[in-house]
């Protein structure tokens, strides 16, 4: 995992559904990946990616292309968000930006992919991501911050794409500060692609942005991008429409997840915590002359959970834990030659160390258990 200073990787959860799909003269048998992941609370949980181009403006593929691949990997929603001012191949498609959504809403519909107008606002270095705009091609002949009003007229949700690109170090840009003050950027990047920003996180809440992780794919999306899946943004909505992404994005309801890593607040990824994993034994009987046994988690997501014990009684000893996707996994749970005999009622605070809540915290937990301890 590579930062900016990192990016990720990708393996997949076995693929259960198998599509075919009659595309013009050709058959394509398209097998989706589920990729599960929990709702949360009374919120639907859409994996989202707001950031990819297709041959309108410089990415290799077409736009129906950018659909299928979502399909594949188990996304619920994509935008294409291709270059407002920024058009390599303009001798051979159109230079209307309604076209990427046009040609590619039919198939998206069929697949029950849920797709998100948008277009990149290309001003030297900085560029941002506009979604839900009504039209994607009045902004080419504007300067940034003429553009980004226009776009608020249009009620689009404006994010800062790759904040630390081209620079030697991340930093708060004046221009990116002045636009900020004046309500016209609502979100940044933290993961763009295999690329993973630190310093974003630092700016989320004191800075009220909403995090999100994109591709930002120009290429053709490779099958298996490595040992995760690509990234995410984790969307927390109450219905499963443009109008419920809209509003869960400036309620700020989202998480990042890319290269087995998830941030965001506590409300949300103790959601996902607690909707993915259980103990599948959380009462047990250990004698002081055996003095091991499995402590097994069962998690039903496709999200990776590493666990360190932080609180227990001193007697009781864990190490540390992986939780697999979709796997029950066994961990050693171990009791010391001194550990008191009888029943005990205990919880075990363990921190999920992949789960990152703000800068330099993760996540924390209690395991209810109940241990019965004979001589």
């Amino acid at each position: 995992m590579k930062t900016i200073n990192s990016r990720r990787s990708a393996a997949a959860i076995p693929c259960i559904a198998l599509l075919v799909l009659s595309l013009g003269w050709t058959s394509v048998a398209q097998v989706r990946n589920p990729l599960p992941v929990p709702n949360v609370g009374d919120y639907r949980t859409l994996k989202c990616d707001f950031h990819m181009h297709t041959v309108f403006s410089d990415g290799e593929v077409w736009p129906t292309t950018r659909v299928l691949e979502a399909y594949r990997d188990g996304i619920d929603v994509i935008s294409l968000t291709d270059h407002d001012q920024y058009n390599p191949n303009k001798n051979d498609v159109s230079t209307d930006l309604r076209r990427p959504l046009e040609l590619a809403r039919n198939l998206a519909n069929q697949l029950g992919i849920l797709l998100v107008p948008g277009v990149e606002i290309t001003r030297g270095d900085i560029h941002h991501n506009a979604l839900f705009v009504t039209d994607p091609n009045v902004f080419a002949e504007l300067e940034l911050e003429p553009a980004l009003l226009k776009a608020r007229e249009q009620k689009a949700f404006v994010f800062w794409n790759h904040p630390g690109w081209r620079t030697p170090t991340t930093m708060w840009l004046p221009e990116i500060d002045a636009l900020h003050a004046k309500g016209l950027i609502q979100g940044v990047e933290l993961v763009n692609g295999p690329y993973v920003d630190p310093v974003a996180f630092t700016w989320a809440k004191p800075k009220n942005l909403v995090m999100l992780g994109t591709s930002d794919i120009h290429t053709p999306m490779p099958e298996k991008y490595g040992e995760h899946p690509r990234p995410v943004t984790l969307v927390f909505t109450r219905t499963a429409d443009l109008e419920g992404l809209r509003e869960a994005l400036f309620a700020r309801r989202t998480a990042c997840w890319a290269s087995g890593q998830v941030w965001g607040d506590p409300e949300w990824l103790g959601g996902l915590w607690t909707n993915s994993v259980s103990v599948v034994n959380p009462v047990m009987a250990l004698s002081l002359k055996a003095r091991s046994t499995a402590l097994r988690f069962h998690n039903r997501s496709a999200m990776p959970y590493s666990l360190v014990l932080r609180q227990a009684p001193e007697w009781l000893r864990l190490g540390n834990v992986e939780l697999k996707p979709g796997m029950i996994t066994a961990a050693r749970l171990t009791i010391t030659e001194n550990a008191p005999a009888g029943e005990h009622s205990i919880e075990a605070e363990v921190e999920i160390t992949n789960l990152h809540t703000e800068p330099g915290k993760n996540l924390f937990r209690k395991i209810p258990l109940r241990i019965t301890i004979t001589p």
